[in-house]
This record gives C-alpha cells, sequence and structure tokens, in this order.
C-alpha cells in the first residue's frame, strides 16, 4: 500500500489481521479484547502511515466536537496563562482541543465569545473572569460550564473552583500584622468590598485594630493594575495618613506600589512592608522580591478540568464549590 494514500480503520485492519472493531478500539483507547501486542502492532502500522483520525466523522458519530472553550479576562496575566498551559495540556490529555478567549473582564466581549464557542459546537466551556454576572445566553444552549476564580451570582447551579481568597487575604494581613505593621494600606482592583478586602478586615478585628477606611483604597481599571497602584499609593504618600504596612490584592499590585515606595525614597521592607497575592513572576523579580501568597493554579486548572470532564460524560458531581488551599510565601519585602 502506497504512504501517500489515506489510511483508513478498514486498511489497518486489513494490515495487522485483525477486525475493524478491534483497530477502532485501539485508536479510541477503548481497551479490553486485545493484547498488548495486538496494539502495539495497530498503533505501529497507523504510525508508519500517518494515519490520522477522521473527527468530523467521530463528532457526527458521538454527537461531541472533542473542544472545549476557555475564556480567561487577560491572557498577559501571568497567573491566568499559568492556568490557561495547564487547561490546554490537561484536556489535551483527554483529547480535546481547547479555543482561548481573552474577555478583557469585558461583559458584552463575553457574550460575543459564548455565542461563538457554541456556534463552534464546544463540548463545555471553563470560564475564567473577575466578572461575577454570568451572561444568560449560554443558559439556551445547554453547554457544561465550569467556573475557576469566579461565582455566578445569576446561576448557582454551575460549579465554581476557587483558592481559598479569604484565608489567603487574612493570612496576608495577618502576616504584616506579625511582623509589627500596626497601620496596614489594603490595595484592591476594580470593585469595593471585595472577599479579599473581608479577609484583610477579619484579620485586623482579631487583633482588636480599628478597620479605618481611609486605609483601603481600590484603582478603576482604567490603566494596567500596576500603573494605577504606583499612582494611587503615590497620592496616598501626600496625605497625613501614615503607614507601615501594605497588602496589595494581586502581584501587580504590589509591584506598582513598589514603584512608588522607591519612587519616594521609602525603604521596603525597613519603613513599609508589602504583601501581594498571586505568587506570580511580579513577585519574584523586583528587588526587594515580594512576600505573596500562591494559589496553586495547577491545582485549579486539574479541579476544573476534572469537573468539566465530568459534566461533559453526564456524571454525577460530588459538589458545586471546590476550594484549593493557599500558602504564604515569605520573601524579602517583609523581613
Amino acid at each position: 500500500m502506497k504512504k501517500n494514500k489515506t489510511l483508513s480503520i478498514k486498511d489497518i485492519a486489513s494490515l495487522s489481521g485483525v477486525s475493524i472493531a478491534t483497530v477502532s478500539r485501539v485508536l479510541n483507547n477503548k481497551g479490553g479484547g486485545y493484547s498488548k501486542q495486538t496494539e502495539e502492532k495497530i498503533k505501529a502500522i497507523a504510525k508508519s502511515y500517518g494515519y490520522i483520525s477522521n473527527m468530523a466523522a467521530k463528532t457526527l458519530r458521538e454527537s461531541k466536537s472533542h473542544s472545549v472553550g476557555l475564556i480567561v479576562p487577560n491572557i498577559s496575566n501571568d497567573f491566568f496563562s499559568t492556568l490557561a498551559l495547564h487547561i490546554e495540556n490537561i484536556m489535551s490529555e483527554h483529547s480535546y482541543s481547547v479555543f482561548i478567549c481573552n474577555s478583557a473582564n469585558d461583559i458584552e466581549k463575553e457574550k460575543e465569545y459564548f455565542k461563538s464557542l457554541a456556534s463552534k459546537g464546544v463540548d463545555g466551556i471553563i470560564c475564567l473572569s473577575g466578572l461575577n454576572i454570568l451572561t444568560n445566553e449560554i443558559a439556551f444552549h445547554n453547554i457544561p460550564i465550569v467556573c475557576i476564580d469566579r461565582y455566578s451570582e445569576n446561576n448557582k447551579q454551575i460549579p465554581r473552583i476557587a483558592s481559598d481568597e479569604f484565608y489567603g487575604s487574612f493570612l496576608a494581613t495577618n502576616h504584616l500584622i506579625e511582623k509589627g505593621c500596626k497601620k496596614i494600606v489594603f490595595l484592591g482592583f476594580h470593585s469595593e468590598n471585595t472577599i479579599r478586602e473581608q479577609g484583610y478586615q477579619q484579620a485586623l478585628t482579631d487583633h482588636n485594630i480599628l478597620v479605618d477606611k481611609n486605609y483601603i483604597i481600590y484603582t478603576n481599571g482604567k490603566q494596567s493594575s500596576s500603573i494605577e497602584a504606583e499612582f494611587l499609593i503615590s497620592n496616598f504618600l501626600q496625605t497625613s495618613f501614615s503607614f507601615d504596612g501594605i497588602f496589595a490584592a494581586n502581584d501587580h499590585l504590589a509591584l506598582g506600589a513598589l514603584n512608588a515606595l522607591k519612587h519616594h525614597g521609602i525603604q521596603v521592607p525597613n519603613d513599609v512592608k508589602l504583601v501581594g497575592f498571586d505568587n506570580s513572576l511580579y513577585s519574584k523579580l523586583p528587588t526587594p522580591s515580594i512576600t505573596t501568597i500562591e494559589r496553586n493554579p495547577i491545582t485549579l486548572a486539574e479541579q476544573g478540568c476534572l469537573v468539566l470532564i465530568k459534566m461533559m460524560n453526564h456524571e454525577t458531581l460530588d459538589s458545586l464549590n471546590y476550594t484549593v488551599p493557599v500558602r504564604l510565601i515569605e520573601r524579602e519585602s517583609s523581613q
């Protein structure tokens, strides 16, 4: 047989001297009913002739596209890009391709992506975002969906996998207090009264430190978070409020705060101690390196993929909420 000929399962069965059903089970990893020697022989013939499964026929036969959608708020963010990489690798191991969509935390853009993914016939969607209102368009397509680090306020039946943000924020603030800080700024992003702010407030309360709203500041999302953080801390330094610690709700914000402190001649950690959140490259590269909270993106990706695969296979879920533990990574900025 010429090797430039398109090889079919029937051809492989003829060349290997086994049934078409056996070839199909081997190539689709179904298992059972054949020996290891037969499996190796079939795979060797398929590889030799450059066999590629007919996914279009398989899709029609199984009513599956063997593809999933992944919506991320900012693919340039180190944390989200790490999550996306691991999700793509895990889904690939389960024979799914991944369409990655960058929503930029824009609800209208997210709606369009949902429509686009539905039109492509994806088998499921993993959604990461800072937005908590999940577009209703997806419900009409009856597509399994899983949220990672996001809570769907308008659909409580959508599974959520999240790092323990409250405890992480409590841990970060508590660490600053244990290092001697008494006046700690909370630097957040976009919206007020987040879970991370609540963890910050709880740590202060537990140590009988008054929660002062003047020390809680937020970016507005109009520029990059590090630039806005630098601007906000620079402005805060012009006020009459003294401070000796900063808890930044992510490492981008922490880097901006660090730049502002350096610009104003304030030494970190001698004058002000600093903690971020995410354990991204932005916490590891600057001098001083930034103490931060590790969110375990690999575990988040694994759990998110596992839940989505169960849903796509119509299996019962153990829970709708999965919490991934966090831990403090101490570096130079709080020593």
